[in-house]
């Protein structure tokens, strides 16, 4: 392990709008500040994404497993720790806990990230340097997972977007948070189902333009299945959302 890494910690204040109706934190929201930490620290380490293009590499999230046991409200004050765990060459772990005023874990995130060449598009073997940007001796908040979920062929009440230029990111594809919004898009004031936990796999890219369906099929009494594709039929996320955790 390098000694010179370390847990990180940022402060944030929810604002009005990063809550639902009932004036609680979103997981597109939390997932957003999940992205700010994880890029402040990253920067902090010498190699976030800016710097990563210099070398004509980036960072690509491939999953985030999400548990919450309390959603923070409007104008709560929260704490996001965040560090760098341990992987291979070609996938890298980064976990979250969401802390309360009071130091409280109220809620915790494992995400899977790879490394790309933005020319090919291509996964890229990580640079040593960020190999050795790891703590390995501190356990996972969860579990990894290396179950994929599988896509599936039901149509139970399908939504559809189209994607906006706002909905990209610095690597001119669709933000891993709205991905996150459009499947909650399901879960209205009128569905019973309280999701605490979501399991999303991020498999494609999308690009302004594209035609996106979002579908769900309900698995069991509290868990659903997600899956967005784009007007090619082709699968851009596959999600599992659960009502208890």
């Amino acid at each position: 392990m390098n000694e010179n890494i370390t847990k990180y910690t940022e402060s944030f204040k929810i604002r009005a709008n990063e809550v639902d109706t009932h004036g609680k934190a979103t997981f597109s929201a939390l997932c957003s500040l999940f992205q700010e930490v994880a890029g402040n620290h990253a920067l902090k380490l010498n190699f976030d994404i800016t710097q990563l293009q210099e070398q004509d590499l980036t960072w690509v999230l491939h999953r985030m497993d999400i548990e919450i046991y309390r959603f923070p409200e409007w104008r709560e004050k929260i704490l996001i720790e965040t560090w760098p765990a341990a992987g291979d060459a070609l996938r890298a772990y980064r976990d979250y806990k969401i802390l309360d005023n009071g130091g409280n874990t109220i809620g915790v995130c494992l995400s899977y990230w790879m490394m790309i060449n933005i020319k090919t598009r291509r996964p890229s073997r990580m640079p040593k340097e960020v190999l050795n940007m790891r703590l390995t001796d501190i356990d996972h908040v969860l579990e990894p997972n290396n179950n994929r979920l599988r896509p599936f062929n039901e149509s139970n009440h399908p939504r559809y977007f189209e994607v906006r230029n706002s909905d990209l990111d610095m690597n001119d594809h669709v933000n891993n948070a709205r991905y996150v919004e459009w499947v909650m898009e399901h879960y209205s004031n009128s569905n019973p189902l309280s999701v605490k936990a979501i399991d999303i796999q991020f498999l494609r890219e999308s690009v302004s333009g594209d035609e996106i369906t979002s579908d769900y099929l309900e698995k069991d009494n509290d868990t659903y299945l997600h899956q967005l594709k784009n007007q090619d039929d082709e699968v851009l996320v596959l999600a599992r959302c659960k009502s208890k955790v």
